[in-house]
């Protein structure tokens, strides 16, 4: 078992922009799988605002979203690059609001690095019924410390689309300069 990590999550902060749909993209599943995009970078990348918040439209530094991907400002991806994290790509996104305006151009935080850390003699686990890679259900999530190579500081679960994982060094200097929208959530409180 590992508490080396943290799992990103989100802060639900009032008045914040709420996006909504992902748009111009064919295939999100290569976004939720880890499959690099840096060869076949997409294009014209929007999220819509959700209609159900017409005045929240504080922008946060990251922003949670029904669509299993996180959305960055550009401050906090200066940050992480110079971090120089292996295997994380940032691909632009147009946050839209709600007449279909541009707001600002933020990126998606998209970690190509995926690790097969889960133990699974202490982890509750119900394989995807269309997908059999991924997990529909998970319960009590525990992590393989030594499956982790000690320099990894983001990454993705093997087998979860929505689960990933942070240093807690990492998620600490995060905190420590002030970036919003984010919640750290401990591994073992993870469920899906």
């Amino acid at each position: 078992m590992t508490d080396r990590f943290v799992i990103w999550d989100f802060d639900d902060v009032p008045n914040a922009y709420v996006p909504d749909d992902l748009l111009n993209i064919e295939n999100k599943l290569s976004l939720l799988m880890g499959d690099s995009l840096a060869s076949d970078m997409p294009e014209n990348l929007q999220f819509s605002a959700d209609p159900d918040y017409p005045n929240d439209l504080l922008m946060l530094d990251s922003f949670g979203n029904t669509e299993s991907i996180i959305p960055i400002s550009p401050k906090l991806k200066h940050f992480l690059e110079n971090k120089t994290i292996p295997n994380l790509e940032f691909i632009p996104v147009d946050m839209l609001d709600h007449k279909g305006r541009v707001l600002e151009q933020y990126y998606l935080l998209h970690s190509t690095e995926v690790i097969d850390a889960i133990d699974k003699t202490q982890t509750e686990l119900e394989i995807d019924d269309l997908n059999d890679e991924m997990y529909e259900s998970v319960e009590d999530l525990t992590l393989l410390d030594e499956s982790i190579p000690q320099e990894i500081q983001i990454f993705r679960i093997k087998g979860l689309y929505n689960a990933i994982c942070v240093s807690q060094s990492l998620a600490k200097e995060i905190d420590d300069n002030g970036f919003t929208g984010i919640y750290w959530q401990d591994i073992s409180d993870y469920s899906s």
